[in-house]
């Protein structure tokens, strides 16, 4: 059985996501970045371009996100972005 972790992506707005995944591909400045349950602790920036969620189920879902931020820390990662559609 997978390890899952929280995702919680933010807004100016509200919160948009909080649930348990078992992985994202996310879009950093550099590339995009794939976490997995107990990753090492990050802060980068990110840039416009497409978060790719696999919730613990299995089912995989894109989002598109603007400019922001994202932690991982302890099981948890926390995506602030300035828009998500």
């Amino acid at each position: 059985m997978a390890k899952n972790f929280r995702l919680l992506i933010i807004t100016p707005e509200k919160t948009f996501y909080d649930a348990e995944v078992s992985s994202i591909i996310a879009p950093g400045d550099v590339g995009y970045l794939g976490v997995l349950a107990d990753h090492a602790p990050l802060i980068t920036s990110l840039k416009s371009g497409n978060l790719e969620i696999t919730g613990q189920n299995g089912v995989k879902s894109t989002m598109t996100i603007s400019s922001g931020f994202m932690e991982v820390l302890k099981n948890t990662v926390t995506v602030l972005a300035d828009s998500i559609s």
